[in-house]
């Protein structure tokens, strides 16, 4: 089995698969109020398999909002990234897959997205990487129109307050609209 096996008998038990713009592939599925996605990785060794799906959690509305915010269409953005290590198989079956697929599953329900959504909330400014990103939509599906409008000023003074290259004035104009939309639809839905 190989890595496009392993998506084939994902995609039997319902996970909606495709292939990254590296080639590598991923399978989403829901589960309850969250997206499970999982990247499978396969090592051979001489006499054993490596393997691991990867497992990684978030929601559609914060994936939706970073990929609203980068300018992209439909895009995944983890909140929570599983670190296990891969497993030792000395074969790797149909059966094996399932396993791998219930246990990601079951992590996943383990995890708190509510806790890795404040976490990127409370990120700082000058974070690396796609945390930037995920701090402006974390910011934007909590409604924090405040504190997104201050950023905002901060670029139009000169100050980019540490945030990396990537994140545009654009992009804090989009986070600040969508987060107006939540914080509109949250006071419609309070008493």
């Amino acid at each position: 089995m190989n890595e496009k096996d392993v998506a084939s008998a994902l995609k039997e038990q319902g996970w909606a698969c495709g292939r990254d713009e590296a080639g590598d592939y991923f399978c989403i599925a829901n589960a309850g109020n969250r997206q499970v996605q999982v990247i499978p990785y396969i090592g051979k060794r001489s006499d054993h398999f490596r393997v691991s799906l990867m497992p990684s959690i978030s929601s559609e509305e914060f994936s939706t909002a970073a990929g609203l915010i980068l300018g992209k269409g439909r895009y995944y953005s983890p909140v929570i990234v599983s670190n296990e290590l891969p497993e030792r198989l000395v074969e790797l079956s149909a059966n094996d897959v399932s396993r791998l697929s219930e246990k990601a599953i079951s992590w996943a329900h383990a995890q708190s997205l509510e806790d890795g959504l404040a976490a990127y909330r409370n990120l700082p400014t000058d974070a690396k990487g796609a945390m930037p990103l995920r701090h402006l939509a974390a910011l934007a599906i909590a409604g924090e129109v405040d504190r997104l409008e201050s950023y905002r000023r901060n670029f139009e003074l000169g100050d980019r307050l540490g945030f990396v290259t990537y994140i545009t004035t654009e992009m804090i104009d989009r986070a600040i609209s969508i987060a107006r939309k939540h914080r509109a639809d949250r006071q419609q839905i309070a008493p």
